[in-house]
Order: structure tokens, then sequence, then C-alpha cells
């Protein structure tokens, strides 16, 4: 029996990064095959999710949006993220993550950028930082470790 990567109990860090992703993703009531190729991308270069198997990362993926549709809106989705994600590298590393996934389709929609705002928020991110990632986002640069 081979060892997951991913851990259902959803206490966890990784989980917390997929669930970042996927509220971004589905911030405009839609997630396109171009942010879920974005996603794949990013989870396969970071040294996060390491080991990580396509089934693995699909079946992340759609307990993440089952995560995230429990929460039913961003009052209580976000504080839980932020407790998990309780240290700057990791909020910054979630943030460029879901940069990415929004950029995906080179322009990022409203509601995809009201989702990022509240984001930078709650992981209490300067602005400054947030212009950093948008841009290694936009030309696909490695994020910060």
């Amino acid at each position: 029996m081979t060892q997951r990567h991913v851990h259902f109990g959803d206490r966890t860090r990784q989980a917390a990064l997929f669930e970042t992703m996927i509220l971004v993703a589905g911030a405009d009531g839609r997630v396109t095959k171009e942010e879920i190729e974005e996603i794949f991308r990013r989870v396969f270069e970071r040294p996060e999710f390491k080991g990580i198997h396509a089934q693995d990362l699909r079946d992340a993926l759609e307990h993440a949006a089952g995560q995230v549709a429990k929460g039913h809106d961003l009052e209580h989705v976000l504080p839980s993220l932020a407790r998990r994600l309780d240290d700057a590298p990791s909020r910054l590393l979630a943030f460029g993550l879901a940069a990415s996934v929004a950029m995906a389709e080179h322009r990022t929609r409203p509601a995809e950028f009201q989702v990022l705002k509240a984001l930078q928020r709650a992981f209490e991110i300067e602005d400054a930082e947030v212009a950093a990632l948008f841009e290694a986002a936009a030309s696909h640069a490695p994020l910060p470790a």
C-alpha cells in the first residue's frame, strides 16, 4: 500500500493550499480547463507536493472543492485557511498559487480579484509582496520557497 500525500483529515497545510487554489478557481462560478492545468503545473513544480500522483491530485482537488463548498462564504473559509497556513512563507505560497490560478486565463475576473483581496487581508500580506507574487504568476516564474 502506498502512502498518500494528501491527508483527508483536512487539518494539513497541503489541504489548505489546495483549498486556496480551488477557492480562487471557483470564485466566478466556474472552473476552467486553463485553471485546472495551472493547478497541475504548480503542484508538480512545488516541493510541498513532492511525490503526489495525478489521481491523488484529482482526489485532493475534489476534496478541496467539497471543503470550500461547505464553508459557504469567505467569512467561514478564510479563518480556517489562515489557521492552517499560520506562517508567512505558507501564506505567501498560498497567495502565489492562488494568483497563478487567477492568471491562468491571462486576466483576473472581478470575482477572483475580490477573493484575492480577501486572501491578502486574511493572510496579512503587504501590497509589495502581492505585486511580486502577481508578477511571478503572470510570467510563470517559480514562486517563493
